[in-house]
């Protein structure tokens, strides 16, 4: 009896060992839904001058970035959450300081839709994707560089595990206050930590970079997916949202179904031993 108690306990402890990373990813994924969608809804009940002055001071962030000379710290080291303190930090966190996050980044080719939160430091990592201080604010004006950084992985979430599929051509989307901006990638280049060259502006042009960790696991170097604002397409934007529904439909039911399968392979087991030991 005691043997058969240890069997079955040490069965239980590899099934939730092998279903936490599953388990944790789809609870994460809710959570990430319920932030976004909650931030749509308090954005919808802002009325057009609130968000206008919302828009305003972001537009002001941006305009003492032009203004001041920055240096920009990889917000992955030890002095990165210290090191990207914005300019003018109090204009910062004022600027589109809209519970629970400032908007929202959709990337429907590896089924990704997460909050944006202020800030780099690791309490905003841990939740979502965090946005550079001081890089600019997404306001849709040219002369904008704005970057966003998530980890490449957390035993609970995944976040950016998979940019790295993102190619030239793809798009993703940010919706920040009652704007959708649309980015094509242009490029993707993996960089030293220390190495910003890249976070250069150009006049007329509005940029977007994720930045993540690479190699996975090893992040010793800086992977950068560039994206160039395009015009929002609300037909394709449409389709890719279909996918992000159908690719999130399936991860959760994938994962239901192994938990399943393991659970039936345990019974059958269990089953078969039971019957030897009665016709013996």
């Amino acid at each position: 009896m005691m043997k058969r108690v240890i069997i079955i306990i040490i069965f239980l402890v590899g099934l939730g060992v092998f279903s936490y990373p599953i388990i944790s990813n789809i609870l994460s994924t809710q959570v990430h839904q319920s932030v976004v969608k909650e931030y749509a809804e308090t954005v919808e009940n802002m009325d057009e001058e609130e968000i206008k002055q919302e828009k305003k001071k972001a537009a002001e962030h941006n305009k003492k970035l032009e203004n001041s000379e920055v240096d920009f710290v990889d917000p992955f080291s030890e002095e990165g959450a210290e090191g990207n303190k914005a300019a003018g930090n109090k204009s910062y966190y004022d600027a589109l300081n809209i519970d629970p996050a400032i908007g929202s980044i959709e990337i429907p080719k590896i089924g990704s839709n997460l909050p944006i939160y202020h800030g780099t430091g690791e309490d905003v990592l841990s939740r979502g994707v965090g946005h550079m201080e001081n890089s600019s604010l997404p306001t849709g004006e040219k002369g904008t560089h704005s970057v966003l950084t998530a980890h490449r992985g957390l035993p609970s979430a995944k976040l950016f595990r998979n940019l790295d599929e993102l190619g030239k051509g793809d798009q993703f989307y940010v919706n920040v206050l009652n704007e959708k901006y649309a980015y094509e990638v242009y490029d993707v280049e993996i960089v030293l930590p220390h190495e910003t060259q890249w976070l250069q502006t150009e006049d007329n042009e509005e940029y977007m970079t994720l930045l993540t960790c690479e190699p996975y696991m090893l992040n010793t170097h800086r992977m950068l997916v560039k994206g160039k604002r395009v015009p929002y397409d609300e037909s394709k934007a449409k389709e890719t949202e279909e996918v992000t529904d159908t690719f999130n439909y399936w991860y959760i039911a994938g994962g239901a179904g192994l938990l399943v399968i393991l659970i039936l392979v345990w019974w059958l087991k269990r089953r078969k031993k039971k019957n030897k030991v009665e016709s013996s």
